[in-house]
């Protein structure tokens, strides 16, 4: 699991802020990461930031996406407890919300992907997440334009750990492989090479 809020932290740094309207995008990217690396007040911060993005942009479907990957953070810094629960359920509606408003825009499905593909197996996403990585490879295999190249390398990560969790070795190498070809972000290649490296002969 850790991989895979590594590969989120790394998602902070490519996505296309320029989109977000104020508080500042940089800011809401530096508390994105710092949440995702588990500091609490970033993550309530960065809450707070997307919100205003909502409320100056309501119809940001990636700004949606986000938020609901940050209150599922939220939800992990709670207490067990009712407001754990409705949080987590707030930030997979928000999720879910956006996929289904876009579905033809793959970074929208990749966010939500990667975030549910490192949720703990009981809360029953990573079906999900999986048929949606399945989803964007077959994309971006006929229209790699869907994605931006650092973005596909963070798809190919992913999509093989996934892969690997779900006991297919030879798909994980082969979409760890794709992704190390493409060599566009040196952290999500260093990444792809680690997961290779590891993996069984």
């Amino acid at each position: 699991m850790f991989r895979f809020w590594c590969a989120l932290i790394l998602l902070t740094a490519l996505f296309p802020l320029r989109l977000f309207a104020t508080p500042d995008e940089t800011i809401i990217a530096g508390l994105y990461a710092r949440g995702l690396a588990g500091d609490k007040a970033a993550v309530v911060s960065c809450v707070a930031a997307l919100e205003q993005v909502l409320i100056a942009q309501p119809n940001d479907q990636l700004a949606r996406a986000y938020l609901g990957s940050a209150e599922t953070l939220r939800s992990r810094d709670l207490p067990f407890g009712w407001e754990k629960l409705t949080t987590l359920r707030r930030g997979i509606a928000l999720m879910d919300e956006a996929a289904a408003a876009v579905p033809n825009d793959a970074r929208v499905q990749l966010i939500r992907a990667v975030t549910y593909e490192a949720f703990p197996a009981v809360l029953g996403r990573r079906q999900t997440a999986r048929a949606a990585f399945a989803k964007l490879v077959d994309v971006v295999s006929r229209d790699p334009k869907k994605l931006q190249p650092a973005d596909q390398q963070l798809l190919f990560l992913n999509a093989g750990e996934a892969a690997a969790n779900a006991g297919d070795k030879t798909r994980a190498i082969d979409l760890w492989r794709r992704g190390a070809a493409i060599a566009a972000d040196p952290r999500l290649t260093r990444e792809l090479h680690d997961a290779l490296h590891s993996a069984p002969n």
